[in-house]
């Protein structure tokens, strides 16, 4: 069994160990792995619900020995996401733009995640399925697909031929500004590695979206 929890398992207090750069927010080291302090900084609901689930998983491992893992995942994406302003930020920009509607972005657009494609995640999965190595593991696709807000409005850009247009809103109560999953474990354990890199992964959610057009325009 493998279950889904995210990086917002280890709060935001990560925000206090980063540098602001032109269209990025940077820290040394990039990657931060599975023994991280978990549930720091300032805590919400959202934080509470995603711990809950991995520390559930690893109760069950201690206590019934299960073959079972905890993937804390990072921002996912991929056709068929219908994301919105508080979820699937990656398609919630693709859709918008593509339809010509504005994307917000609250606070500076220098936000970053290792985004990965859905079908990576699927890849991950199967990847347990066949290993067993029970455990925690964060699965994203490293400093290889990191890319900021300002840095997926580029990449839209490039792709549709014109920029979309952006509005800053104030910063969201909790936001976690940075992570890139140092992602070593799962490549040792799992012998998993995310493959598709953003302007590839951008490229065919777009193409969905535009194939799929109506759905988001209505009649």
């Amino acid at each position: 069994m493998a279950s889904c929890a995210t990086i917002h398992v280890y709060g935001n207090k990560i925000n206090e160990t980063l540098k602001e750069a032109e269209n990025r927010y940077i820290r040394e080291p990039a990657g931060i792995d599975e023994g991280h302090p978990t549930l720091e900084g300032i805590l919400t609901p959202l934080h509470a619900s995603k711990f809950a689930g991995d520390l559930y998983v690893r109760t069950y491992i201690d206590t019934y020995k299960i073959e079972a893992a905890s993937f804390r995942l990072t921002g996912i994406y991929g056709t068929r996401q219908f994301g919105g302003e508080d979820h699937g930020w990656v398609a919630n920009f693709t859709i918008r733009a593509l339809t010509d509607r504005p994307i917000t972005i609250f606070g500076t657009g220098k936000q970053v995640r290792d985004i990965i494609y859905a079908t990576d995640v699927c890849r991950a999965f199967d990847a347990f399925f066949h290993t067993r190595r029970s455990g925690i593991y964060n699965i994203g696709g490293g400093v290889e697909t990191a890319i900021s807000l300002l840095q997926c409005i580029d990449i839209l850009a490039e792709l549709i031929g014109r920029r979309p247009e952006v509005r800053f809103a104030p910063d969201r109560h909790g936001d976690l500004r940075y992570f890139i999953c140092d992602t070593s474990k799962a490549e040792r354990e799992l012998g998993f590695k995310a493959a598709i890199l953003p302007k590839e992964g951008i490229r065919m959610l777009a193409q969905w979206v535009q194939d799929n057009r109506e759905i988001f325009i209505g009649n």
